[in-house]
């Protein structure tokens, strides 16, 4: 088993939404496809509006009402994506963590069937029978290794096997 090279997760253990309660959305499959992104230029037509607006959105026929809910809704999608990133983050740490536990535990299991491979060599040979599903388990790496070598060597005997002559 390989050793890792790891170090503590120190970021957010929970991802509170609660506030968005009222703006989370969940859309069926491929319930996306035809809706609009936030496309470049965003940042400065942003700025523009919010320097426009203000003096000059009546003028330009604007509405208060509406201009306001886009300012509360971009914030709104800026609270979302920082939550969404810190949930990705999370989730890689979970996925991370999972196969880290299953290295380890997969180490454990190496050093169980090896105590009892020892045990039935060198002191009682009636283990094995006790523990076939665990020695079963701990040996398929080395059944799909010795498979693999196997179908290699036979691949590599066919290549060197002369051609037929053709008639």
């Amino acid at each position: 088993m390989s050793q890792l090279n790891h170090a503590p997760y120190t970021g957010p253990l929970f991802i509170d939404v609660q506030e968005h309660k009222p703006d989370l959305v969940d859309l069926p499959p491929g319930g996306t496809a035809r809706l609009k992104r936030e496309k470049d230029g965003f940042a400065v037509m942003y700025k523009e509006l919010a320097d426009s607006v203000p003096a000059q959105g009546a003028k330009a026929g604007i509405a208060s009402e509406i201009y306001q809910r886009f300012v509360d809704r971009t914030a709104t999608l800026e609270k979302i994506r920082q939550k969404r990133a810190e949930a990705e983050k999370l989730a890689e740490v979970l996925r991370e963590t999972e196969i880290a536990l299953e290295n380890a535990r997969e180490g454990d299991v190496a050093v169980m069937a090896k105590a009892i491979q020892t045990t039935a060599q060198h002191i009682d040979p009636t283990v094995t029978g006790t523990f076939e599903n665990t020695l079963r388990y701990y040996s398929q790496i080395g059944d799909k290794a010795a498979a693999t070598r196997r179908k290699n060597e036979e691949a590599k005997a066919e290549d060197a096997t002369p051609p037929a002559n053709p008639v």
